[in-house]
């Protein structure tokens, strides 16, 4: 049997990850290869080796490995995720005003990215224990509550953008679980009002009350108002938005674009690597990597209805979410229709955190493609029932 089920891994899945993660590292290189600061630190060499290299290897692990092994320790996971973001408060390492990373000796890591997968391992299991009783309002709100303590750590990094990602796959999860969707547009209705008051809060109270970050109020208000007096927090959305302009239908060719040869597109290795894409390949090339993605999302959803599990649909629904959300944003926000979030291109910008985390994440979903026939089960409380 376990010979077997290999033969159901899904192999557009795994080619269209594989070619999209090697661009990435071609990417990677052309943004940082002038740079005098970025380019003796070969990062598209760290990406090839232990991003991509190493993360093929945790997505083959994951596969092998029976996915309902994380419904045993659901408790566990969730325990690991909180501690490791409440980690982050005590030996964390502060950089640019954000605490957010934990020097291992060998390399960093952000524990906000597999907190992601965490937290689609957490809801999963919630929702698939919780299915038969999914649309009352006590589910709902416990739902709620499982998610708050990551969302507010995060946020309190502070990382706005990652604490998107995460209130994302919680309503993702909610919306494919069958939430009662009163519930859920109920509680937007109610949220939106109170964020744009705390939001307001400082100017309505004299700057006494301040929950978000000085440099958060700075990227929305520079977005929102393009006669901003600051004209250093434009800077980014601006020359983002010339070299996806500059890049035409074609494109100026690799490792050629002048925003970012010049060195005058910042952080373009990691959140503004579509606007690096989209000036050296043009319109035809920004496209292709989308189909690209697309494919990955299909295949991912493909799973997903295939599955006889709810726990293994949840699973597909969550990674779907996060990477669906992530590059909605990112590609967004180079084209300057959002606010800049740090929110990085999946599978393309430099990061081993945010690599890994994507790779483990598809692996489980391979996982669940491999053993999509097992025989369906549900929860009540505690115990698994056959159906």
């Amino acid at each position: 049997m376990e010979k077997s089920i290999w033969r159901f891994f899904d192999i557009p899945l795994l080619i269209g990850v594989l070619i999209t993660a090697l661009f990435g590292v071609l990417m990677v290189y052309s943004a940082t290869h002038t740079d005098p600061a970025l380019s003796p630190l070969n990062m598209h060499i760290k990406q090839l080796t232990v991003g991509v290299g190493l993360g093929m290897i945790l997505l083959f692990l994951m596969a092998r490995m029976d996915y309902h092994f994380f419904e045993y320790v659901t408790f566990i996971v969730y325990i690991l995720c909180v501690g490791l973001l409440f980690l982050v408060r005590v030996i964390g390492q502060t950089t640019s005003g954000s605490t957010r990373w934990i020097d291992l000796g060998f390399t960093d890591i952000q524990p906000s990215e597999p907190a992601k997968l965490l937290m689609v391992i957490v809801l999963a299991r919630f929702y698939a224990t919780n299915e038969h009783r999914i649309q009352r309002f006590p589910v709902f709100a416990t739902s709620l509550l499982v998610a708050a303590p990551a969302v507010i750590l995060v946020f309190i990094q502070p990382d706005l953008g990652t604490t998107m990602v995460l209130i994302a796959i919680w309503f993702g999860m909610a919306w494919a679980g069958g939430t009662n969707l009163v519930h859920l547009f109920g509680l937007i209705f109610i949220a939106v009002p109170i964020v744009l008051l705390i939001w307001f809060a400082p100017d309505l109270t004299g700057g006494k009350v301040q929950i978000f970050s000085d440099y958060q109020y700075e990227r929305f208000h520079s977005f929102w108002d393009p006669n901003y007096s600051d004209p250093s927090q434009r800077r980014n959305l601006e020359v983002s938005n010339k070299a996806v302009v500059g890049g035409g239908l074609l494109g100026q060719g690799y490792a050629s674009g002048v925003q970012n040869t010049m060195n005058y597109l910042s952080i373009r290795h990691t959140d503004f690597i579509f606007s690096v894409i989209a000036e050296e390949f043009g319109f035809v090339g920004s496209i292709a990597l989308l189909v690209l993605l697309a494919l990955i999302l299909t295949r991912i959803l493909h799973i997903a209805q295939k599955s006889n599990d709810s726990y293994g649909r949840m699973i597909c629904a969550g990674v779907f979410t996060m990477l669906f959300f992530q590059v909605f944003i990112n590609v967004g926000m180079n084209l300057g229709l959002f606010p800049v979030t740090g929110i990085p291109l999946p599978l393309i910008s430099n990061g081993n955190s945010a690599m890994w985390t994507m790779f483990i994440s598809l692996g489980i979903v391979e996982s669940v493609s491999m053993r999509h026939q097992r025989d369906t089960t549900w929860y009540y409380r505690s115990g698994a029932i056959a159906d």
